[in-house]
């Protein structure tokens, strides 16, 4: 994928989500959406075949860190993956996101990735509500979007 494409994948990512300023994304590769921030890092000349998606789910309170950290862990055992994502937590600013590397974005519709994207937003607004809250954890984290659902049974990420 060439910065051209990629650039225009997210214009039209954003129009997807509703996004006013449709070059928030594909410019300064950041989003915030429901309050989530969103990154992107794409590089053109060293990983042009995928993108590097990360979605913060918020800041680690002191007094649930480690039931925090436990629950990060296992969701990591039980689902984890480059390509289906993986929960980490920043040293320095304890904050916590999700972090998908998108193989061969090329292949890709805005419309498909606007729907990967309500998804982690949906997983980490869930988070936020309960684990991020109380420590504790239910499961399962699940998208209820069926479009995603299809998508991701019949597209591979990896």
């Amino acid at each position: 994928m060439d910065q051209e494409t990629y650039c225009e994948l997210c214009r039209n990512t954003c129009i997807a989500l509703g996004i006013g300023d449709i070059d928030s994304l594909a410019n300064e590769g950041y989003l915030s959406i429901e309050g989530i921030n969103i990154q992107f890092i794409f590089d053109e000349m060293f990983f042009n075949d995928r993108i590097l998606c990360v979605c913060e789910i918020g800041i680690i309170k002191e007094e649930l860190k480690e039931k925090i950290l436990e629950s990060l862990l296992m969701l990591n055992f039980l689902t984890g993956s480059k390509t289906t994502g993986v929960f980490a937590v920043d040293p320095i600013n304890q904050c916590a996101s999700f972090v998908v590397t998108l193989i061969n974005p090329e292949n890709l519709s805005a419309d498909q990735l606007a729907d990967l994207l309500r998804c982690y937003i949906s997983r980490n607004l869930f988070l936020q509500r309960t684990l991020f809250m109380s420590g504790e954890l239910s499961l399962p984290i699940d998208c209820d979007n069926s479009e995603f659902d299809n998508f991701s049974k019949n597209w591979q990420l990896a």
